[in-house]
């Protein structure tokens, strides 16, 4: 039942609709960005919930990685997603109301390790481009 349903949704993952996926993307990584560099009103501290919405957004960041360039093998944008989240945490640095956290960094870092080893398996087989593989010689 479940492949059924993931079935379903095969259409929105078709690489025509790439333009779309890199948009969802992009229009994350903004927000993402900017939520993670504006002031709050309280102070940031090291929560359960801090952590979980870091979990989440990359987790999400990764998905939407992954549909959005299909043709590009997973490690590509796996390394490009941590790249985003060490900036963000340098970006931090520099900021009064903001801190540099490592244990941000490596909650960042399992939110793409989570969705590369749990739902990329599942999603892979909805894409419409195959996936590439460093063994492939062209």
């Amino acid at each position: 039942m479940f492949t059924n349903i993931l079935l379903s949704f095969k259409p929105l993952f078709n690489h025509k609709w790439s333009a779309i996926h890199k948009l969802a993307l992009w229009t994350a990584v903004i927000a993402i960005f900017y939520l993670a560099t504006t002031s709050v009103e309280h102070t940031v501290q090291s929560t359960f919930n801090d952590k979980f919405n870091h979990l989440i957004a990359f987790g999400v960041l990764s998905f939407l990685s992954h549909i959005a360039f299909q043709n590009r093998p997973w490690l590509h944008w796996a390394i490009a997603l941590f790249s985003y989240g060490l900036l963000i945490e340098l970006v931090q640095y520099f900021l009064p109301h903001r801190a540099f956290s490592l244990l941000d960094l490596a909650t960042d870092l399992l939110g793409i390790v989570a969705y590369v080893i749990i739902f990329k398996p599942l999603f892979t087989p909805l894409l419409s481009l195959p996936p590439l593989d460093y063994a492939k010689k062209t």
